[in-house]
């Protein structure tokens, strides 16, 4: 009988056709016992205790151990050597017993994973069915709903056979079986009607356009008809006119010579207006020139006066630099004085109790006096505190010049070292109690060096009051990092030579500029005798660009759907080197989860180099951070709140909008560039966080209010050449799209199919015949592409070789109509586009050759990817992917201006 409930069909009608019938191999249905457990199970049970249950097991298991325990409270050894045997059948029974109580527990531990299976494929059953309830589902709703019945019969599957459950386990997959067909005959026909309705809607289209063709045509044969009835009628009336002129000729002679006269007159003062009216159309012209010079040396004057402006903006910043910096001096100053007006008291105290302690001075004494010896005050020779202000990884007497004043190409720099990784609800820097550094190895290093005068003196730092709560500083000792009171209530460790480690709990932001005074003061009896001030500052937050090599590209599976596209990915990246980390279950679009970075900081003999990456606020109970192949070296941080955004602007925070250029005149480690929508700008808080980097800002806005995910990586992207350091920028252009079409028409090409396989699929012929599509695209070059190419070109400092303007349209809501090229991802000398599904012409892509071409001067290899799932979502390439891009090897500060 068990063998016939392996083997089931599964008959689903869900609207009265049979799905088919599903055999459910044997050795699949259920899980089959290990050796051992079969071992286990050799020993055989009386047949009145054999259990039925697992309540039954568990009493079993009870009565056979008070068994086993009555048994060992009973001596086995026999008094008499006639009574042996009673020893013998003694251990006999102990040992039976003991094999029968392992063979029961093994068997519970086999019932107990059974009913575990059980249960755990029940809720994911449960979940499917509340899935399959919804009203009106989606193929999508199906789909889901599908996968859950597949794992709730995988998960039956993994009941051992000989278990109690296994003959409902095999009942239910079969019953589950059922449900899964149910599922995937319903997903089916949501497709196919989903397909069916947009057919119906293109046919409805076109009858309407036809309709519209028809009423065109049937005015313009009734106008052509009206015209030529009024031709008729003014004829008969030239006629009849000349009949009447004829029997008047004579009367009317005379009248006409005089009519003929004021005539010619009339045609000479015609003449003469229409002279008069041309010079002075040229008058005008002549004047409208003349405002379009003055306008045009206007707006000269007024960049020259922007210019003027902002070298005095600079002047007036460097004015204030130096006034800070004589105020810094003068305090300094201040500080020395008072030092050693203190260090003087002090000798002058001392000297008063060498003389009260020493005899009257006798007249050959006073004859040469000998100063009593002062106490040894604090110096800038034993008294060093300083960092790696010249940044050569090592600290010594050359950090002492520059040490107070810190900028980002000069002095001593601290690493973000969140110690809580992303993990906890309350930020680092507001956590007051602090046991040690999470990673000793990115404390930052700073000397105090004394010499043994100070030996019976307090030391203390202490941090200025804006940056302490974003700080941490730990003094190394014997027993290991130990933290440091920065408030100056509780003195070091005293040593001579003492070795402190700062860290950083958060990058600078709009609250804090990344900078702290720290100040060793050296104290006897509660006097300053000594103090020192050091400026450090975090390391910035870098973003790679797109021209950097590529070290490894990250892509969610879908499942099916973008299979395809998974391994056209791997087969383009792996031979570049880079790596290809396909994650499970993740967002669609990778690009928006989070921004990968990387800091600096100096080493004697290397630069170290940190990844960091911001994570995505959007839904972060559904956006984990993406571990590095290296996870070690990757640190996660989040930058402000989540927004409650309108439907339009949903994708605005996605980091998909936030992008960097390479290296370009004035900002060496690139410039970000965003998208902004208007109403909904990226999100402010990060903006602010890489304006406070001060090393990639500010940041320039680019309009994308037209565009449906608002990102500008949809228009704009900066691609590598062969020639290292150089580069192009793609830009989305509709203008080159419309031409493209009329260029195939003109050759004969209006009936190819473009679009292929899409749901936008058409003709070049009726995409051209599209009026409206083509006005608004026209439009958009116009209103939108052209202004930006204008600003990048200002902002960027670009010239127009270095700008590629790629074929693309776009839909009226603001999507790419055909897979947008633009939106790809450059990986080691290869660039990675969406296939756009353009005219076949000789068995090439018109559309992809294209690219090819105006990428031939800068020698740039193009891999073309179906993503095909990703264009019906209205995305591409890019959108779907994320990198991780090699830092820059050149120290950031090596490329920036000296107090930058």
């Amino acid at each position: 009988m068990r063998l016939v409930k392996y083997i089931a069909i599964a008959i689903i009608n869900g609207f009265g056709v049979v799905i088919g019938i599903i055999w459910v191999a044997v050795p699949a249905t259920v899980a089959q016992p290990s050796l051992n457990y079969q071992l286990a199970l050799s020993g055989r049970q009386p047949e009145a205790e054999t259990p039925q249950s697992l309540p039954e097991l568990y009493k079993l298991r009870d009565r056979l151990k008070v068994q086993l325990d009555n048994l060992a409270k009973t001596p086995d050894s026999a008094p008499f050597p006639a009574e042996l045997w009673k020893s013998a059948i003694h251990r006999q029974q102990s040992q039976t017993l003991t094999q029968q109580l392992q063979n029961v527990q093994i068997q519970i531990q086999i019932e107990e994973t059974a009913k575990y299976n059980w249960d755990e494929a029940a809720k994911f059953a449960a979940q499917a069915v509340l899935i399959g309830r919804t009203s009106n589902p989606s193929s999508a709703t199906w789909e889901q709903s599908q996968r859950l019945w597949q794992i709730a019969i995988n998960t039956l599957r993994l009941i051992p056979h000989d278990s109690f459950l296994a003959d409902r386990a095999i009942d239910k997959t079969i019953e589950y079986q059922g449900n899964l067909s149910v599922a995937t005959y319903e997903m089916q026909v949501a497709r196919s009607v989903e397909k069916v309705r947009a057919e119906e809607e293109e046919i409805r289209e076109r009858a309407r356009k036809e309709q519209e063709k028809k009423e065109f045509a049937r005015r313009e044969i009734e106008r052509k008809e009206q015209e030529k009835k009024e031709r008729a009628r003014k004829e008969l009336e030239r006629q009849e006119f000349q009949r009447q002129e004829l029997a008047r000729k004579e009367l009317e002679r005379q009248e006409l010579a005089r009519k003929e006269l004021e005539r010619q007159e009339l045609e000479k003062q015609e003449l003469a207006r229409k002279e008069l009216e041309r010079q002075e159309l040229e008058k005008q012209e002549l004047a409208r020139k003349e405002l379009e010079r003055q306008e045009a040396a206007r707006k000269e004057l007024e960049r020259q006066e922007l210019e003027k402006q902002e070298l005095a903006r600079k002047e007036l910043e460097r004015q204030e630099l130096e006034r800070q910096e004589l105020a810094r001096q003068e305090l300094e100053r201040q500080e020395l004085a008072r030092q050693e007006l203190a260090r003087q008291e002090l000798e002058r105290q001392e000297l008063e109790r060498n003389q009260q302690a020493t005899p009257q001075p006798t007249p050959e004494s006073t004859a040469t006096p000998t100063p009593a010896p002062a106490t040894p005050a604090a110096s800038p020779p034993n008294f060093f505190f300083a960092g790696d202000t010249n940044r050569d990884g090592q600290i010594n007497e050359q950090d002492e010049a520059g040490k107070e004043q810190w900028s980002l190409s000069k002095g001593a720099l601290i690493s973000f070292n969140d110690r809580n990784n992303d993990r906890g609800k309350i930020p680092t820097w507001k956590q007051t109690k602090v046991s040690a550094p999470r990673r000793a190895a990115m404390l930052s290093q700073v000397n105090l060096t004394l010499s043994e005068n100070f030996k019976t003196s307090q030391l203390f730092i202490t941090a200025d009051s804006i940056a302490s709560p974003h700080i941490s500083v730990f003094q190394k000792t014997g027993d290991g990092w130990q933290p440091v009171d920065i408030s100056g209530a509780k003195p070091l460790v005293f040593s001579t030579n003492i070795v402190l480690g700062v860290e950083a709990k958060q990058f600078a932001d709009r609250n804090w500029n990344g900078t702290v005074n720290l100040k060793a003061t050296a104290q006897s009896n509660g006097q300053e005798i000594a103090s020192t001030t050091i400026q450090m500052g975090v390391s910035p937050w870098m973003i790679a660009p797109n021209t950097a090599p590529v070290t490894e590209v990250q892509v969610s599976d879908r499942g099916a759907v973008n299979s395809e596209f998974i391994s056209q990915l791997k087969q383009a990246v792996e031979p570049t080197g880079a790596k290809v980390k396909v994650l499970q279950g993740d967002r669609t679009w990778m690009q928006d989860t989070q921004k990968n970075g990387y800091v600096q900081l100096p080493e004697k003999s290397d630069l170290r180099l940190f990844n960091v990456a911001l994570k995505s606020n959007s839904e972060p109970e559904k956006n984990p951070p993406v571990k590095l192949t290296q996870d070690r070296d990757l640190k996660v941080v989040k930058i402000g709140n989540p927004r409650s955004l309108d439907p339009v602007s949903q994708w605005s925070d996605g980091y998909g909008n936030l992008q960097v250029t390479p290296p370009i005149p004035g900002h060496p480690m690139g410039r970000v560039y965003y998208g902004n929508s208007g109403n909904a700008s990226f999100n402010p808080e990060v903006l602010d966080f890489i304006q406070a980097q001060r090393i990639q800002g500010p940041p320039v806005d680019i309009d994308t209010s037209w565009l449906l995910t608002r990102q500008v990586d949809e228009i704009i992207n900066f691609i590598p050449t062969q020639t290292p350091g150089q580069y192009v920028m793609a830009i989305a252009s509709p203008e080159a799209g419309v031409k493209l079409l009329e260029e195939l028409e003109g050759r004969g090409y209006g009936d190819v199919t473009m679009n292929r396989g899409l749901s936008t699929q058409t003709t070049v012929s009726a995409a051209l015949q599209n009026r409206a599509l083509i006005q608004h695209n026209l439009y958009l070059q116009n209103q939108k592409l052209n202004p930006i190419i204008e600003k990048l070109k200002r902002e960027f400092l670009l010239r127009d070789d270095q700008i590629i303007q790629v074929p693309v349209m776009f839909g009226y809501s603001g999507y790419a109509w055909w897979p947008n090229m633009v939106n790809s991802v450059p990986v080691n000398g290869k660039l990675l586009v969406s296939n756009p599904r353009g005219p076949m012409i000789d068995g090439v892509d018109y559309t992809q050759e294209r690219l090819r071409q105006l990428l031939l001067p800068a020698g740039v290899s193009v891999s073309f990817l179906d993503d095909r799932y990703y264009q019906e979502l209205k995305g591409n390439v890019q959108s779907a992917t994320n990198t991780v891009r090699k830092p820059e090897e050149r120290p950031f500060w090596q490329s920036l201006p000296n107090n930058y």
